[in-house]
């Protein structure tokens, strides 16, 4: 029942940035009088590729984690978003679980619409929601000491491969032209948590793309760069 409702709002959230890209471009033509030749305005505005440095420069100063993360985001009619992302991920958390070592790592990828609003000539507004789905694979090893010392340590290797987790994101972006089509910018997420594969006896710490497990929600920021191809 979880997962349906989950579903069905990210169903509504849909409707509402189709509802808000459509809209204003609609009022825009309406309001108009007959005499005045209205600028069409392009279906394919802008197409881009993006990077995210802020992973880069965590993966460089952090030795916990390790991860790349590019994007392509289409605009049509300067309004309505489409964003794929792609990533790919390192984890190595300190204190995951008492006495183990733990390591995740996998792949993984967003999709999803969003809605532009132009501030200015420099500035971009955007609201957005996506889809998330890892596939990743984690490892680690279980000590067990004996406090007597009349035992041997106890090691209890452990590695799951092809394990799967999806989520829901509300995400708002903001960004800055810095030099032509050259944007400087950053993502405020909040992740929520649809399901994914449990394991036992020890379950999965922390999934790329996503998180820790026990976090329901989780949300996140990131920084990016991109180009833009604005001339259609």
């Amino acid at each position: 029942m979880l997962i349906l409702n989950h579903r069905y709002t990210f169903i509504f959230s849909l409707l509402v940035v189709l509802g808000m890209a459509v809209n204003p471009v609609c009022a825009q033509v309406g309001d108009l009088p007959d005499t005045v030749e209205v600028d069409k305005v392009p279906v394919l505005s802008e197409v881009s590729v993006m990077v995210d440095y802020g992973k880069l420069i965590a993966g460089l100063v952090l030795d916990t984690e390790t991860k790349y993360e590019v994007g392509a985001q289409v605009v049509f009619y300067n309004k309505l978003v489409l964003v794929g992302e792609y990533g790919i991920a390192t984890l190595n958390p300190r204190g995951a679980y008492v006495n183990a070592d733990y390591q995740s790592e996998g792949s993984y990828y967003r999709v999803g619409l969003g809605y532009k609003i132009d501030m200015n000539q420099k500035n971009n507004f955007y609201l957005g929601i996506r889809y998330g789905h890892s596939t990743y694979s984690d490892q680690g090893n279980v000590r067990i000491v004996s406090e007597s010392g009349i035992y041997d340590t106890f090691l209890y290797p452990f590695e799951r491969e092809d394990i799967h987790a999806q989520w829901f994101e509300a995400v708002l972006s903001s960004e800055r032209r810095i030099w032509k089509g050259l944007y400087a910018g950053f993502n405020l997420r909040l992740r929520v948590m649809i399901d994914y594969d449990n394991q036992a006896p020890l379950d999965v710490f922390s999934i790329p793309g996503y998180g820790r497990t026990f976090d329901h929600t989780v949300p996140a920021a990131n920084l990016y760069i991109k180009y833009s191809f604005e001339r259609f």
